[in-house]
C-alpha cells in the first residue's frame, strides 16, 4: 500500500505543469500572434515562451524598448541622408542622393539663417505656421547661424535629437492607449518608413499631437483634445479628419456636448495661434494657404496622373476635387456610424476617412506617410500589411526624387510616366493597409458588425488559438472611459500571501 507522503509525490509527478497565469494573460505579446514578428525574435533567441510572465513589471520595459527601436530609426534615416550630412544640402544632388530635407533647406532659403521668422524678409516661407514656428525654434537653439553646412549640420542634427523625443512621446501616448498591446507602439517607432521620411520635415511634431489628442479624448478631456488637433491642423490638414471622427463618434456614445467641446476648442486655439501672425506677417503666413488654392496638383496626387501622361487638370479643378473629397469623407463617417449598424470606434471610423481624403488630395508629399502611423499603432494590423504598405512608400519616396531630377538630367531621372505607375503604387498600398486598419478594429462592445467567427460564439465555447478562453475585443472609444484590447473577460485579482502558500502547497 502506498504510502500517503508517496501518493502525493506520484500526484505531483503525473500533474501537468501549469503556465504561469496572472497579469500575463492580460497582454497580447506580438512574437506568440505575429507570424512576422515571430521570425524576426530569432534574433534575440526566439518567440516569448510558454512559462514567462508578462507584464509583472508594468510597461516601463515595453516602453523603453519600442522608444529604442525609434531611436534606430531615426539613427538609420541619418545614415541615409549621410551625402547631405557630409557636404551639405545643395541641388540637384539632394535629389540624385535621396537626402532632401525641409528642415535645413528652409533654414537656407529664408530668415531662419539669420534666427529670424521664416515669413519675414523678401523670400518668406511657404511653410505652414506650425512647421515654420518649430523650425525657427530649431534656429534659435542652434549654436550656429548662417547658410554654411556646419550651420545646416547643427539645425539637422537637432531635429533627429528632437525626432527621437517626439517617438518617445508618441509610443508613451500609443501605451496609455492599448495598455494589453503596448507592443504596437513599434508600428509607430520601428516603422521602416520612419527611417526615411521623419526627417524631411516637422510632420512627425504633428502626429504626436494627434496621437496626444485621442488620448484626451478618451481620458475624457474634450477640451485638451481639441486645443491638440487645433495646433496640429496648423502643421497639416490631416488631424481634421480626426476630429470629424471624433463628433461623428460621439454621436454614438452619447458624448455631443463633449464633440460640441472639443470642436470649440480646437477652432479657439487655431485661431488663437493663426491670428496673431496673420496680422503681424499676412504675406508670409497666408502664402501656404494662397500655394495650395492656386497651385494644382502636386507630387504624390492621384490628380497629378493626368498631367503626367499629357492630359492635365487646370488648378481649379484640383482644387474643388480636394473639398469635394474633405465632404465626401464626412459622409462616409457619417455612414459608418449610423447608429445600430455602424461602428463606434474611432479609428475604424477615420482610417476610411483618411483614404478618401488622400485618394482626392490636391497633393500628397512624401512625408504624408507618417501621418497613416498612428492608425496602424492604434489597430490590431498585422506587420506583414504594414510592410506591404511600408514598401510601397520607400519604393515612391525614391521615385520622387529622381522625377524631380529628371529636369536637371533626363538620362538619370525618372520620366512622368513611369513615375505615376510609382504614383498608382501608393495609392493602391494606402488602399490596402487602410482597409486592413478598418477591418482588424475591432468594433465596440455590443456591437455585432464585422465580428470574428469566434466572437459570435458562446462564451463557454470560445478558445483562443493556444487553448486559453478568447478575450473580448473592444474597440477605441467603446467603453465609458475608453477602453483597451483584449481585455481578459475577467481580471485577475491580486494574490494574498494566504492564496499563494495554498498554491505553492498543491
Amino acid at each position: 500500500m502506498t504510502s500517503p507522503s508517496e501518493g502525493s509525490r506520484e500526484d505531483v509527478q503525473r500533474r501537468p505543469a501549469r503556465r504561469n497565469r496572472g497579469v500575463g494573460d492580460a497582454y497580447d505579446v506580438p512574437s506568440r500572434t505575429d507570424p512576422v514578428v515571430a521570425k524576426a525574435s530569432a534574433v534575440l533567441g526566439g518567440p516569448v515562451g510558454r512559462y514567462a510572465v508578462i507584464g509583472g513589471r508594468g510597461l516601463a520595459g515595453v516602453t523603453a524598448a519600442v522608444t529604442c527601436l525609434g531611436a534606430a530609426a531615426i539613427a538609420l534615416g541619418v545614415v541615409q541622408k549621410g551625402h547631405c550630412v557630409l557636404k551639405g544640402w545643395y541641388s540637384p544632388d539632394q535629389f540624385w542622393r535621396a537626402c532632401y530635407s525641409d528642415i535645413t533647406v528652409v533654414n537656407v532659403s529664408s530668415d531662419l539663417a539669420n534666427r529670424s521668422l521664416p515669413y519675414l524678409g523678401d523670400d518668406p516661407s511657404d511653410q505652414p505656421l506650425l512647421s515654420g514656428l518649430a523650425m525657427w525654434v530649431i534656429a534659435l537653439v542652434s549654436p550656429r547661424s548662417g547658410g554654411d553646412v556646419a550651420a545646416q549640420q547643427w539645425v539637422f542634427g537637432i531635429w533627429a535629437v528632437l525626432a527621437v523625443l517626439l517617438l518617445a512621446a508618441g509610443v508613451l501616448a500609443v501605451v496609455a492607449l492599448r495598455p494589453t498591446r503596448p507592443w504596437q507602439a513599434a508600428h509607430l517607432a520601428a516603422s521602416p518608413v520612419v527611417a526615411v521620411l521623419a526627417l524631411i520635415s516637422t510632420d512627425l511634431l504633428g502626429v504626436v499631437l494627434v496621437l496626444y489628442a485621442v488620448l484626451a479624448w478618451e481620458r475624457r478631456h474634450p477640451a485638451t483634445a481639441g486645443v491638440l488637433l487645433g495646433l496640429a491642423f496648423l502643421l497639416r490638414p490631416y488631424p481634421l479628419v480626426f476630429l470629424v471622427a471624433i463628433a461623428l463618434v460621439a454621436r454614438r456614445q452619447d458624448r455631443l456636448p463633449e464633440a460640441a467641446r472639443t470642436v470649440v476648442a480646437a477652432l479657439v486655439a487655431g485661431v488663437v495661434v493663426y491670428l496673431p501672425f496673420v496680422l503681424v506677417v499676412p504675406d508670409g503666413v497666408l502664402a501656404a494657404p494662397r500655394a495650395w488654392v492656386d497651385s494644382g496638383a502636386g507630387y504624390g496626387a492621384l490628380t497629378l496622373v493626368p498631367q503626367l501622361l499629357g492630359r492635365g487638370l487646370i488648378a481649379a479643378a484640383t482644387t474643388w476635387i480636394a473639398l469635394g473629397g474633405w465632404a465626401l469623407a464626412a459622409l462616409l463617417g457619417w455612414l459608418l456610424t449610423r447608429p445600430g449598424r455602424g461602428t463606434g470606434d474611432l479609428v475604424a471610423v477615420a482610417a476610411p476617412m483618411t483614404l478618401v481624403v488622400m485618394l482626392t488630395a490636391q497633393s500628397v508629399s512624401v512625408q504624408t506617410g507618417l501621418w497613416l502611423l498612428p492608425l496602424l499603432a492604434l489597430s490590431a494590423l498585422p506587420w506583414r500589411d504594414h510592410l506591404i504598405w511600408a514598401a510601397a512608400e520607400i519604393v515612391h519616396f525614391e521615385a520622387v526624387w529622381l522625377h524631380i531630377g529628371f529636369d536637371s538630367d533626363p538620362g538619370r531621372g525618372l520620366p512622368g510616366d513611369a513615375y505615376s505607375v510609382t504614383i498608382l503604387l501608393r495609392v493602391t498600398a494606402w488602399g490596402w493597409v487602410l482597409w486592413r486598419v478598418w477591418d482588424t478594429s475591432a468594433p465596440p462592445q455590443g456591437d455585432l458588425t464585422r465580428k470574428e467567427p469566434t466572437q459570435l460564439l458562446p462564451q463557454s465555447r470560445r478558445q483562443a488559438p493556444d487553448g486559453r478562453r478568447a478575450r473580448r475585443q473592444e474597440g477605441l472609444g467603446g467603453g465609458a472611459h475608453g477602453t483597451t484590447r483584449h481585455l481578459p473577460l475577467v481580471r485577475p485579482a491580486p494574490r494574498s500571501s494566504c492564496a499563494r502558500a495554498s498554491s505553492a502547497r498543491e
